[in-house]
């Protein structure tokens, strides 16, 4: 084939490629409202289980792992209970005299509830009367409080509908897209270089895979536990915005599962002669500091999050060396490569 021919032929992959990733997107805007939902969940968990935990130290519970106290904390963590503290008025100025209130009559009339207001003037009248506050008697009351995240432009939420629609299609569409991709790069690689993709491509994505499960199902929870400590400890008020969470919860999955890739990349580069097993076996030492610079970069600014990426990157470190080590050599990528044929 001539270039021009090559070109033509990744033309016509892209578009075949794209026409799927349309294909999916349609798809998945139908779910992306339950998707934006899902990823919610860990965010308002970690929120509730940060108010119960605050709300039972400010009332003297200092040992929140106490058998008997959990129960209480549990009741509050499912129904998203805050403590607060509120001083009574006393029940004899509670009542205001009728010429203090307006009533909307012409509602009434129209078979509506009548609105009710008090006027300005009467409420001070009543705040004259208090007693001195400190008579004030204190009461603790419980009061719902479902913190979620929240928009700051009108636009934030469709854009976000639109950009969970478009994720969530490309994972429905990722066969038939790198069927088409695979289908004009494997025109162009030998018959053992095609078995050396095949072998080492679901590698690749089991990988991928647990990095990304990992990620979310056990280290977010950790993550946004340590960072609303954190602001606590600093009496920050937490807000969540829309777009940074979502896009704080896609790039903790996605470093996590570039980042599994370690043992295929160093089989890769031990098979192309640019590093040997024994090199790998004496370097470990900088091999474990790369990997906590390389966790501090790929996952947000908490130790929480660096430290659950880098545990796991050294015994995947480990078990690249065992496959070094072991998986035999052959013809194929590079002089020394490994050919599973």
């Amino acid at each position: 084939m001539t270039f021009g021919e090559h070109l033509e032929e990744l033309r016509s992959s892209l578009v075949k490629a794209i026409m799927w990733l349309g294909v999916g997107l349609c798809v998945g805007l139908f779910f992306a409202n339950d998707v934006i939902r899902f990823i919610q969940s860990p965010l308002q968990g970690a929120i509730q289980q940060f108010n119960a935990d605050r709300d039972l130290t400010s009332l003297g519970y200092s040992d929140l792992d106490d058998p008997e106290i959990q129960p209480l904390r549990e009741f509050l963590m499912q129904n998203a209970l805050v403590w607060e503290t509120i001083y009574e008025v006393p029940k004899e100025l509670q009542t205001l005299a009728p010429d203090a209130i307006e009533s909307n009559l012409d509602a009434a009339d129209d078979g509506e509830t009548p609105a009710v207001t008090v006027k300005p003037y009467a409420m001070k009248e009543l705040l004259q009367k208090l007693p001195d506050p400190s008579a004030l008697q204190p009461k603790i009351q419980l009061r719902q409080s479902k913190t979620s995240v929240s928009s700051l432009k009108i636009e934030e939420p469709f854009m976000i509908w639109v950009k969970a629609g478009l994720i969530v299609g490309a994972v429905l569409a990722s066969p038939m897209i790198l069927y088409h991709l695979w289908a004009f790069v494997a025109s162009g690689l030998h018959a053992h270089e095609r078995r050396y993709v095949y072998l080492y491509m679901p590698i690749s994505v089991i990988l991928f895979s647990s990095g990304v499960v990992l990620a979310f199902f056990l280290v977010l929870h950790y993550v946004l536990t340590f960072l609303l400590a954190f602001n606590g400890s600093m009496d920050v008020a937490v807000e969540p915005r829309l777009t940074y969470y979502v896009n704080f919860v896609l790039m903790l999955p996605l470093g996590f599962g570039i980042a599994f890739q370690l043992p295929l990349v160093m089989l890769f580069l031990q098979r192309i002669g640019l590093f040997e097993t024994e090199a790998y076996i004496q370097s470990w030492k900088v091999a474990v500091l790369v990997i906590f610079v390389m966790s501090m970069l790929l996952t947000p600014a908490d130790v929480t999050s660096m430290v659950a990426l880098a545990v796991p990157l050294m015994f995947l470190y480990f078990l690249g060396i065992l496959m070094c080590k072991f998986i035999p050599r052959g013809r194929g990528l590079g002089s020394a490569a490994y050919d599973p044929a």
